[in-house]
C-alpha cells in the first residue's frame, strides 16, 4: 500500500497485490483526489496563473483505516514517505494500531522508505514485485528496507519559490536563486534532502544531476533506474540518453509525477533515481 505521492504507473497501481490511496489537493474549496479528480497538466497550469496556489492534504488515519480492512490480503506492507516531510506515517501507524484491536489476525506492516517521488516509486515496484511472487511478510520488509537504503534521487529545480512556500528552504535562499536565474540541484538520500549546488543552464543541470547519481551509486550490483520531469517534456528524452550513457544500461524507466508532487516541486523539474537490482529472497 503506498499513497498517490509514489507516482505508479497505472498497470502497477492497477494491480491485485497493490493499493493506492489518493492524497488531496484543495482547490478553490473543493478537495480533488490526486491524480483521480485533477491531472497533473492542470495542476501545472494552475501553479504557472496569477492567483491563490492549490493546497495538499495527506491521507487521514481514518483514510488508511479504511483503506487497511478493504485489502484482499492478511498482511499489508504499507510504505510511506519520510515523517519529516509529511504526516503520513504517523497517520498510517495511528490506524494500523486502530486496526490490530479491531482485527488481531490481519497484519500491517508501516515502513518509512525514506525517499520520494521516483525513489518512492522503484521501492515501491519492488515490493510489488515481493508481494507478487507470494513471499511472507517478513521477508517482504526486510528484501524493501535493504533496497530502500539504496536508493538515491537527485533532481534540479526550475525554481525554489515552491519549496520555499512549503517550508523546506528559508526564504532568503529561494529569492536568491531566483534572482540570479540558477537551477538549484537537490539529493534525496536517507529521508533528508541536501542542496548540491546551484547551477546555470538546463544542459548543465542535467549534467549535474546524472553525475551526481552516478558518484553516489554502488559499483557492485546491478541497478534500476528511472528518469522523471515536470512539464518540462523536451527534457525527457536527452536526460534518458545521459543516464544510459553514464550508467551504461539499456533500461531507464520514464515516469510520470502525480500532481500532489508538481504542487510542491513547481514547474520545471527533472531528475533521476536509482536502486540496486537486488534478486528476491529463497
Amino acid at each position: 500500500m503506498v499513497d498517490s505521492g509514489a507516482c505508479l504507473p497505472p498497470e502497477l497501481a492497477g494491480a491485485p497485490q497493490v493499493t493506492v490511496v489518493p492524497m488531496s489537493i484543495e482547490v478553490d474549496g473543493r478537495s480533488l483526489r490526486d491524480g483521480v479528480d485533477i491531472s497533473s497538466e492542470e495542476l501545472y497550469s494552475m501553479l504557472r496563473a496569477a492567483g491563490p496556489l492549490p493546497t495538499s492534504s495527506s491521507p487521514s488515519p481514518g483514510e488508511y483505516l479504511r483503506a487497511f480492512r478493504e485489502a484482499g490480503a492478511d498482511s499489508v506492507l504499507c510504505l510511506t514517505i519520510p515523517g519529516g516531510f509529511s504526516t503520513m506515517e504517523r497517520s498510517a501507524r495511528v490506524a494500523a494500531e486502530m486496526l490490530r484491536e479491531e482485527r488481531p489476525g490481519k497484519r500491517v506492516e508501516v515502513m518509512d522508505t525514506g525517499t520520494a517521488a521516483a525513489g518512492f516509486t522503484l521501492v515501491a515496484e519492488a515490493a510489488a514485485a515481493a508481494c507478487a511472487a507470494g513471499l511472507e511478510l517478513e521477508q517482504v520488509v526486510a528484501h524493501v528496507a535493504r533496497l530502500a537504503a539504496s536508493t538515491r534521487v537527485i533532481a534540479a529545480l526550475e525554481t525554489m519559490r515552491f519549496l520555499v512556500r512549503s517550508g523546506r528552504v528559508p526564504a532568503l535562499a529561494g529569492r536568491g536563486s531566483d534572482l540570479l536565474r540558477v537551477r538549484p540541484v537537490f539529493a534525496f538520500v536517507g529521508g533528508d534532502v541536501r542542496r548540491l549546488g546551484l547551477v546555470q543552464g538546463t544542459r548543465r543541470a542535467l549534467r549535474t544531476v546524472v553525475d551526481s547519481l552516478y558518484e553516489q551509486m554502488p559499483r557492485d550490483a546491478p541497478l534500476r533506474l528511472a528518469a522523471f520531469c515536470g512539464d518540462a517534456a523536451s527534457t525527457m528524452e536527452p536526460l534518458v540518453e545521459a543516464l544510459r550513457g553514464r550508467f551504461g544500461v539499456d533500461g531507464v524507466e520514464q515516469l510520470s509525477l502525480t500532481p500532489v508532487i508538481a504542487l510542491h516541486t513547481g514547474p520545471g523539474l527533472f531528475g533521476a533515481a536509482a536502486i540496486r537490482d537486488l534478486p528476491l529472497p529463497g
